[in-house]
């Protein structure tokens, strides 16, 4: 009979190029990954001796009787194996390492261990195949046995698929369901045309299918650097963390991604952390890099000499400046290590615990390193613990107002006050604000703790109109994400409106980075203020960017200078110069000044003196509770014990 052998070269050919692609971009360091290599070399080699034994066959020649005998042994045994891989591939996707069905473990390896001595025993019984005196192949009584054997893992994988459809997802349960299809649409018409060998073409497919659905290694790459994303990331950590297995991981992340992209475009930012990637591949031999974000990539490193080889290399490399385009561009990085990942929890903690280490590095114009420990992981879990309380807290309105009077140096009295919000934990007590806001921004959560503390605001102050005669107003903050919320000022000049209370006794503080980054965007936010009567205040003065020409785009009449600035002003005659000029200036282009973090008498005398209108500090008083705030500010009143209104 003359054969067909086209199917079959070009089925070689086709997984010889899956195969040296999937060995370029992927590692093996999951189950899965290594069960699918398994299986394409198993195909690969079917399909190879299949073209051999096909060819000997064709030759019938009796001088190469021992070969054809032994190269058909060998094809029958892959025809065993090679089912077997698939269902053992498709097994990875759907049991997890740590608990790998036992019983069904057992029964594979007892089929297939029976199986295959049945097929290395042929030379003595004949009953799949034999070699007469003549070279010819003769079809054995049980030849179809290699059929039923190969078609019972089939069916085995597409129960599988159904039972564990959930585990599998849709996506890899439609792979399954085509390549099962496809394989026995080939075995079909091979069963009918003897001389059409497709059943290694079926192969082939089947191992396309599975390359390009599921084990695909270019679905899981950052498409402008190369690099393998973060779910590629995931998938790493995870088989690690299953395992137990020892690794250890670094994020770096470029700080000045996003000034560069603003100075001299995002065309040079990519440049830079194209060649950025470039770097990091040439750390270690063993070391694989990925890219999470924008301008962070994380490294795996699969031992400690490793991990600090490859600290070193980061600290060396990035210490210099990045050459893009003729252009000498700073590079600073910030690098956070974490030894022995595999001890955490999960791949989600983990890159949430780089998040946290990340958030511990200020801005900083050199590469900087902060290594995880068991300090730091306290940190995580604690801020993890506040986190899942705060939403406990938001729903049971857990939150406390707490107010900071503001001294004025002309009436000698406290003249307006800020409201603050303050939270308790119930073991692990107070909880700093900074924390809990940040988590709140975080989550999204920062918008309905606003809008819960101004309808506790507006309950105290009508609740107590005394205090009302003696304050000109109370200064709340606005955090970035509240101003920038559609619906959220409205709200809150809602409630203002709805208490009774005139809006003109409320102010509104906005941080300097707002007023300079978000301008544009808070046009209509302040029409709002100002059509209802809100005033404007301008927080943390001096702390980052904002310039007087930021300034007089906003209607702002009161500017609080910010605590920072008062470093050294007692001592050093350049500071002292810097504040008293800045008070000056802004104290003729009509503003009123407030002082914020004064705790002295030294720096007292002195902001009176330069003409300071109010000061708002620890020297005073600190941040109190209602009670203590009534106390302070009206310490005749006999109602001034309730403040829980």
């Amino acid at each position: 009979m003359a054969y067909n052998v086209d199917f079959l070269l070009s089925a070689l050919i086709f997984l010889l190029i899956i195969l040296n692609h999937f060995m370029e971009q992927r590692a093996l360091s999951t189950r899965s990954t290594k069960a699918f290599l398994i299986f394409l070399l198993l195909g690969i080699a079917n399909i190879a001796f299949d073209l051999l034994c096909t060819i000997l066959i064709t030759l019938a020649r009796p001088d190469l009787a021992w070969v054809t005998e032994w190269c058909l042994t060998v094809l029958y045994l892959l025809q065993v194996l090679v089912p077997v891989s698939l269902l053992s591939y498709i097994r990875t996707h759907y049991e997890s390492d740590q608990s790998p069905s036992r019983w069904k473990s057992v029964c594979l390896v007892v089929s297939t261990g029976l199986m295959s001595l049945l097929v290395l025993l042929n030379h003595w019984h004949g009953l799949f195949f034999r070699i007469d005196e003549s070279g010819r192949y003769v079809r054995g009584p049980y030849y179809l046995g290699m059929y039923l054997f190969a078609g019972a893992c089939i069916a085995v994988v597409a129960v599988n698929s159904y039972i564990y459809a959930a585990q599998l997802g849709q996506q890899k349960v439609r792979a399954i369901r085509e390549l099962l299809l496809l394989v026995g649409i080939c075995v079909v018409i091979q069963s009918i045309y003897h001389d059409v060998l497709l059943t290694g073409f079926g192969i082939a497919m089947c191992i396309a299918i599975l390359f390009f659905t599921i084990n695909n290694p270019y679905q899981h790459m950052d498409s402008l650097t190369g690099l393998f994303d973060l779910n590629d990331f995931r998938e790493q950590c995870s088989h690690f963390v299953q395992r137990k297995k020892s690794f250890h991981v670094l994020a770096v992340d470029l700080c000045q991604l996003k000034r560069i992209n603003r100075i001299l475009g995002t065309d040079v930012g990519n440049r830079a952390l194209i060649q950025m990637a470039q770097m990091l591949q040439q750390v270690g031999k063993n070391t694989r890099v990925f890219r999470s974000s924008g301008k962070r990539f994380l490294l795996i490193c699969p031992t400690i000499s490793e991990y600090e080889a490859a600290q070193r290399r980061i600290q060396e490399m990035f210490s210099q400046p990045l050459e893009i385009n003729g252009n000498s561009i700073s590079s600073p990085v910030a690098v956070c290590g974490i030894i022995h990942a595999e001890e955490l929890d999960s791949c989600e903690f983990l890159l949430g615990y780089l998040d946290y280490l990340s958030s511990l590095i200020a801005s900083t114009s050199r590469t900087v390193l902060i290594q995880g420990d068991s300090k730091t992981l306290k940190g995580f879990r604690y801020t993890q613990e506040i986190e899942h309380f705060l939403q406990t807290a938001l729903e049971e309105d857990l939150f406390e107002v707490y107010f900071q009077p503001v001294y004025s140096t002309s009436q000698k009295r406290y003249v307006t006050i800020e409201a603050l919000s303050r939270l308790r934990h119930p073991t692990l007590g107070p909880v700093s604000p900074e924390v809990f806001i940040s988590i709140a921004e975080k989550s999204d959560q920062i918008a309905r703790l606003g809008l819960l503390q101004m309808r506790r605001i507006c309950a105290f102050l009508k609740a107590h109109p005394q205090l009302m005669e003696q304050i000109q107003n109370v200064k709340i903050n606005l955090s970035p994400i509240e101003l920038l919320k559609k619906g959220h000022i409205q709200q809150l000049v809602n409630t203002i409106r709805d208490s009774g209370i005139p809006a003109s006794y409320f102010s509104f503080e906005i941080t300097e980075t707002v007023a300079t980054d978000y301008s544009e965007n808070l046009w209509n936010t302040i029409d709002l203020f100002t059509s209802a009567g809100i005033g404007l205040c301008l927080d943390d003065f001096g702390s980052g960017y904002a310039n007087l020409n930021s300034v007089l785009k906003l209607p702002f009449s009161v500017i609080k200078m910010d605590r920072s600035m008062l470093s050294g002003i007692c001592t050093d005659e350049k500071a002292a110069a810097l504040y008293r000029n800045t008070v000056s200036v802004l104290r003729n282009m009509g503003f009123t000044v407030v002082a914020e973090g004064v705790e002295n008498p030294a720096e007292l005398e002195l902001l009176s003196r330069w003409g300071v209108d109010m000061i708002q500090g620890f020297y005073f008083s600190p941040p109190v509770s209602c009670s203590k705030l009534l106390e302070l500010l009206l310490p005749k009143a006999d109602e001034a014990k309730n403040c829980s209104a």
